[in-house]
């Protein structure tokens, strides 16, 4: 069931000469987007010091109202607003830069976000945030204003004040009944508290309210332009999945050559996992081969099982990368699978079993490609969690492309099992063995691994079995088992396998960009202090050395 919302919106210019406020609000018409993004309201008001407030409020309100829809479905709500609006600001603080007239282009703005059972909110300035719960009618906002005495109006952040802006973030969960109002400081200023809870408390339509709020706030004397927002949550919405309701269709079973799968015949048997089963198979118009990726028989019925595999194909569907397959869209598919674009060739790990040889030229030449993958997914803040050789594909033409991520996850979808931590265990980081959240320094560690294990055949901490709780020393050089890799590949590796994240490189692109450059800027490899090492070995050699001092001590004052 869909959130249900009422909206109520209104302005008036007042004493001033022109409005300088602005707001207005979003419902979107496809039910997906709404199940996404949500509902946006927001309010700006444009400074009046500026010759441009009014351009100033419109301009951030019709950015932002456009722009939030426009971010990737993968983004959280805070992450979302806080990169469009810093793009706004950007915008805004260009503009007063560049023009030669007096005055700036600066504004206050106030979002809210409804989702589901949930609400989001972004704001920077003195327009405020109220909620009405039952009789309480509480302010989510704080001014950005300086709070000594005669600077009470001057604010100390809004958008296009400054090169940077600093927005508050808040959430919390909907209740049916409650009632949102986004006023400026022309309508909670003049009314206070108590007149803005009796009149939220008046009316029930929130075009009534926005209404009166605003009469009212010039009837008590404002002097400003007045505006308000107001927001009633008629119904409140499920937690809808992101996902298709294709997790509610049946499993195809296990499939031999010819089996025919909707509009697919399979040809071949690629994988069979623990959970997954992956045929090739040839698309009845078109001829076109495709991959498709079905779960073992076992888990039918499994509602999180098939979640999982749906939420892979979501991923995929969002990373426009030619690193990744293409996905195919199966509007009407009669099972639970799904479909992405065949390519011949072998995973490294094939090529690896097939004692191929690789060259510190190729291994740097894979890796380049890898990160720009990875870069790619990490902009969308999705983790791979399993990156390694045998997730690696090389088509017959050189392009790599990156495999399987059905254990990927990002901020709006987790869909991994309850106390799992996925990946294999010798390209797992070490703080996943201490169940940290995986991130992207754990996939670039993963990546290090990979390269050093397709150069030495080996792993920098030695092979880690499922299920062992290994402890982690000083990764080996990889230089001990390939002579021929050169310093500053090596100093490279060694950095992205690092035992500690905080001496990884934090970027795929700062790691790539360390690759790129090679030799003409190597990085210097850093020394690991004994005390990090190995505290047990260190407390001994600090008191051997002391004992020595004072004994030498002892000998010159004994002599003199």
């Amino acid at each position: 069931m869909p959130l249900k919302l009422a909206f109520g919106y209104a302005t008036a210019t007042g004493p001033r000469e022109r409005n300088e406020d602005f707001g207005g609000f979003v419902e979107p018409a496809d039910p997906q987007l709404a199940a996404t993004k949500g509902m946006l309201a927001v309010v700006a008001d444009g400074v009046s010091g500026g010759s441009h407030g009014r351009e100033a409020a419109e301009t951030s309100v019709r950015n932002l109202l456009a722009d939030y829809y426009a971010t990737p479905d993968t983004w959280e709500t805070p992450h979302a607003l806080g990169a469009v609006l810093a793009a706004i600001n950007r915008w805004l603080s260009g503009q007063t830069a560049s023009r030669t007239d007096a005055g700036g282009m600066a504004t206050t703005l106030t979002s809210l976000v409804l989702r589901g059972r949930r609400f989001h909110y972004a704001h920077v300035g003195d327009t405020r945030l109220y909620r009405l719960r039952g009789e309480t009618l509480a302010q989510l906002t704080v001014d950005h204003v300086w709070e000594t005495p005669g600077m009470s109006h001057v604010l100390k952040r809004a958008l296009g004040l400054d090169t940077h802006v600093l927005p508050d973030f808040g959430e919390g969960d909907l209740l049916a009944g409650d009632v949102f109002l986004i006023a400026c400081d022309g309508v909670w200023e003049p009314l206070g508290q108590l007149e803005l809870h009796r009149l939220l408390k008046l009316h029930d339509a929130p075009q009534r309210v926005a209404d009166a709020l605003v009469e009212a706030a010039h009837a008590q004397g404002g002097q400003d332009n007045a505006t308000a927002l107001v927001v009633r949550v008629a119904e409140l919405g499920t937690d809808e999945s992101t996902l298709s309701d294709a997790r509610d269709l049946p499993l195809p079973g296990k499939l031999n050559a010819g089996a025919r799968l909707d509009d697919f015949v399979i040809e071949d048997l690629l994988h069979s996992g623990r959970d997954a089963l992956v045929y090739r198979a040839r698309h009845e118009k078109t001829g076109q081969r495709w991959a498709l990726k079905t779960l073992q028989p076992i888990l039918a019925g499994d509602a999180n099982a098939a979640c999982r595999l749906l939420a892979e194909e979501w991923f995929l569907k969002r990373v426009h990368s030619h690193y990744f397959p293409d996905v195919l869209a199966l509007p009407g598919r009669n099972f639970l699978y799904f479909a992405v674009r065949y390519h011949e060739g072998a995973t490294l790990q094939d090529k690896l079993d097939a004692g191929q040889h690789f060259s510190p030229v190729e291994a740097v030449t894979l890796m380049i490609r890898v990160l720009k993958g990875l870069a790619a997914l990490h902009r969308l803040d999705i983790v791979h969690r399993d990156i390694k050789p045998a997730n690696l594909h090389v088509d017959p033409a050189g392009k790599l492309r990156i495999l399987d991520l059905g254990v990927a996850r990002c901020p709006t979808l987790d869909t991994r099992e309850l106390h799992a931590q996925p990946g294999t265990p010798s390209y797992m980081a070490p703080e996943l063995f201490n169940s940290a959240e995986a991130s992207p320094q754990s996939d670039l560690y993963a990546v290090g691994v990979s390269v050093y294990h397709l150069l030495t055949r080996k792993y920098p901490y030695g092979e880690i079995e499922p299920f062992q709780r290994p402890k982690f020393g000083e990764p080996a050089p990889p230089s001990r088992a390939r002579p021929d890799i050169p310093p500053w590949l090596e100093n490279v590796l060694l950095k992205a396998v690092a035992r500690d994240p905080a001496q990884r490189f934090e970027t795929a692109e700062e790691m790539l960009l360390a690759l790129e450059r090679g030799e003409a800027n190597p990085l210097l490899r850093r020394r690991t202090p004994l005390i990090e090492r190995s505290a047990a070995g260190a407390w001994p050699l600090v008191a051997a050395l002391s004992i020595g001092l004072n004994l030498l001590l002892s000998f010159v004052l004994l002599a003199s």
